[in-house]
């Protein structure tokens, strides 16, 4: 038994999420409540005992075990839920290897190093009188000491050395305190010193509160640059980071909003004035990572930056970023045969115009009411980006000028709405620049809309038959071999990890094929998994090959609990065929419409090599997985719908109508040839 599986058989589902405050309600064979991430009314959380698993049905969408559950109510990776799951079942987890060990250690050095140092900060702008101009600047900025403590803003002396003499008293080094970004190095002499000096220190934290580092703003207005930030180091990566996010989360998850402003004051302001799902980036232009964050607990994303030409130009980006970040890419093929990919925005964004000569923090201190009313009335996406492109032209700018505007936008506003609103929100745009009645830019966007729907012919050139799905079969279970589908399909991506791309093509091809369907054919992902070690290893994967195409392995053995470490050896060794063996004879896994795909899928994969072999294979197997996992989830929905009330049926009927979608378009795909041929993807 895996130290996963012993965690889980020790645990009861519903009795730990109703110790964590999560009221349920016996509703059955099962047990429902609002959901605890997001905010409803009518309950669509629910927990299914027999299969130990939980659902949200309404705006979350997703599901999964006690680990999941874990991961998502305390804002942690596996590894730590794995941690807190492990103590309250009373299983003893395996010791970290030497290198985590060392490298865990390091990383703690150096946020208690942080730590020490913000504390410091902000006990000189308390008590130390060269801190005078910083208190006197800070009561100008109407900033309480509540805030000043629950921020822990600080002041840095004027001085060469003050933090490294008294970090270096308590035990620290020159090379902790570079790393960590407190010191800096003269290019010349090589000599070390202060980073800041003379400013006001602003902590910089993580998600749980912990420093990670510093934004200084300059006090002397001779000083540049105004306002100087921490560099990266191992704990801050200033692209990545949201200022005030662990004070704002909360509000941000229970609100469903996050508004997003430019600087630091802009977010203290607003949390002193109880606005709290306010964040800042940093005066950074708005990056994807950024965004991602955000989406784990927002579904509303509120852009509130500068009224400037700057600031203009930076929410325009940060939309841009937005529409790429939370986007899901479709694939379809151009005239000339090329495969070319677009996007469709998820998140609902908004824009707030602030008042000429205005930020947020003035505009807070001076009148919390009318920011208020402001965020309330933010504008949709398209309006603003038209009325701000149409400001930016001269009044007598070209034909040729304005045409080229109205192309650089389409794209976005096309991406942001549905079909009606496009049409009106192009005909706008022509409007507000003089182009007519636009009938010139709706047939443009029109052709680009027609190139998105090019689907790619069957090999015969006729479209293959659709198979009946068996939609009355009873839910896969967690039986040996649906352990072992799942086993194989990540052991098949371990030892041939190029085939996560191809998979994931398959996956956008079928999203560009069935739109109906969009949400239950979203590319291989965590979810697929019911186990939770082979989904934790899948997630790391996924990340590991993202970020480093090289070295993946490497990432993905240093950032796995070392508990999982004996199973990650198992499916990088495990033999193949084998596997298709075994799954070859478990018939329960494949639904009678599907037998003689079967016996075709052996005809052809001993007729290739081993690399076409294996990803003909994959992808067959790939999509019976994503079967598995729908069929589970139709079972649970058929149960619900027995007992739900009128409102509630209506949302259970159209979930049903996408799986039903869903289902025949993955049993349709298993039996055309032109979606698992090799060829395809070479």
């Amino acid at each position: 038994m895996s130290i996963t599986q012993e965690i889980r058989a020790k645990l009861d589902l519903v009795q730990y999420i109703s110790q964590s405050g999560v009221p349920l309600r016996k509703a059955g064979r099962y047990f429902t409540a609002c959901c605890p991430f997001h905010s409803e009314k009518t309950p669509s959380f629910v927990v299914f005992p027999e299969t130990q698993t939980w659902h949200c049905f309404g705006a979350c969408s997703t599901g999964g075990d006690i680990f999941t559950f874990v991961q998502r109510r305390e804002n942690v990776d596996f590894a730590e839920a794995l941690r807190i799951l492990a103590e309250k079942a009373g299983v003893q987890l395996q010791p970290r290897t030497p290198e985590q060990r060392q490298r865990e250690a390091h990383l703690d050095k150096l946020r208690s190093l942080l730590n020490e140092v913000a504390r410091f900060y902000h006990q000189r702008l308390l008590n130390a009188p060269d801190a005078a101009e910083a208190r006197a600047y800070v009561a100008r900025r109407g900033l309480s000491e509540a805030t000043l403590v629950q921020f822990q803003i600080g002041y840095a002396p004027d001085s060469w050395s003050t933090v490294l003499d008294r970090l270096k008293q308590i035990g620290y080094t020159e090379r902790d305190m570079l790393e960590a970004g407190i010191l800096t190095r003269h290019d010349d002499s090589e000599r070390v010193y202060d980073r800041f000096r003379d400013r006001l220190m602003i902590p910089i934290c993580d998600e749980r509160g912990q420093v990670i580092g510093f934004g200084a703003r300059a006090l002397k207005p001779e000083a540049q640059p105004k306002y100087l930030n921490s560099p990266q180091t191992p704990l801050f990566d200033k692209s990545a980071v949201l200022f005030a996010l662990h004070h704002a989360r909360r509000s941000i998850r229970e609100s469903e909003t996050a508004v997003i402003v430019e600087g630091y004051m802009d977010a203290i302001q607003a949390h002193q004035h109880g606005f709290t799902n306010v964040v800042a980036q940093m005066g950074t232009a708005l990056t994807q990572a950024q965004l991602k964050t955000l989406s784990r607990f927002a579904r509303r994303l509120i852009l509130a930056l500068d009224a400037d030409e700057a600031g203009a130009r930076a929410t325009l980006r940060g939309l841009e970023a937005a529409r790429q970040a939370a986007s899901v890419e479709r694939v379809f093929v151009d005239p000339n045969g090329a495969l070319r990919e677009s996007s469709r925005l998820n998140l609902e964004l908004q824009v707030v115009t602030l008042p000429v000569g205005k930020d947020p923090d003035d505009l807070i201190r001076d009148d919390p009411q009318a920011w208020r009313n402001l965020v309330a009335e933010a504008q949709g996406v398209a309006e603003y980006v038209i009325n701000t492109a149409a400001a930016r032209l001269p009044a007598n700018a070209t034909l040729a000028e304005r045409e080229k505007v109205a192309r650089e936008l389409l794209p976005l506003l096309m991406a942001t709405e549905n079909n009606l609103q496009q049409q009106a929100n192009v005909q706008h745009l022509a409007y507000k620049l003089r182009l007519g009645s636009g009938k010139a830019l709706l047939e443009w966007a029109a052709q680009q809309q027609r190139l998105k729907r090019i689907d790619r012919p069957a090999a015969d050139g006729k479209p293959s038959a659709p198979a009946q799905p068996n939609t009355g079969q009873a839910a896969l279970t967690l039986t040996a071999h649906g352990e072992a589908l799942q086993e194989y399909c990540l052991a098949a991506l371990l030892q041939h990890p190029n085939l996560l791309a191809d998979v994931q093509r398959v996956f956008r091809q079928l999203i560009n094929e069935n739109a109906a369907a969009e949400s239950a054919l979203q590319p291989l992902c965590a979810a697929d998994f019911t186990r939770p070690d082979l989904r934790a290893i899948f997630e790391v994967f996924v990340r590991a090959r993202a970020q480093y195409e090289e070295d993946w392995l490497a990432y993905l053995e240093a950032h796995l609990p070392a508990e999982l470490q004996p199973v990650l050896e198992q499916l990088l060794v495990a033999h193949l065929e084998a596997y298709e063996q075994r799954l070859r004879s478990a018939t329960e896994l494949y639904p009678r419409a599907l037998s003689k795909d079967v016996a075709t899928l052996r005809e052809q994969v001993s007729l290739h090599s081993d690399t076409v072999r294996h990803r003909t294979a994959l992808l067959h197997h790939v999509l019976l997985l994503r079967l598995a996992r729908l069929r589970r989830e139709s079972a649970e929905l058929s149960h619900l719908m027995q007992e739900a009330d009128e409102v509630r049926l209506r949302d259970y009927l159209r979930l049903s109508t996408v799986y039903l979608h869903a289902i025949r378009a993955l049993s349709q795909a298993m039996h055309a040839q032109p979606i698992l041929n090799s060829q395809s993807f070479s």
